[in-house]
């Protein structure tokens, strides 16, 4: 059942554009492009690709649990919609 979750949460966020000409969001990319490289800098890029790589993995799960609590919220928002 998660797989089925995971899948249908990336489709259903394959179509999320980013955002553009917002310069709180272009401020908060260079930060982390800027510390980003200075991470590459002190750890180098091995090191630093083998840590987000195990980021990704270990907490992969989160983004299928956060979808799955909107379907059953908007599943249980629906149902108490018809029943009125």
């Amino acid at each position: 059942m998660n797989d089925v979750i995971s899948k249908l949460y990336h489709r259903l966020i394959e179509e999320i554009q980013v955002p553009t000409e917002d310069p709180e969001y272009e401020r908060a990319v260079q930060a982390y492009l800027e510390l980003e490289e200075e991470v590459k800098e002190k750890i180098g890029l091995d090191l630093l690709s083998q840590y987000q790589r195990a980021q990704h993995i270990a907490f992969a799960w989160e983004n299928a649990a956060i979808f799955s609590c909107g379907l059953r919220f908007g599943a249980q928002f629906m149902l108490e919609v018809l029943k009125n």
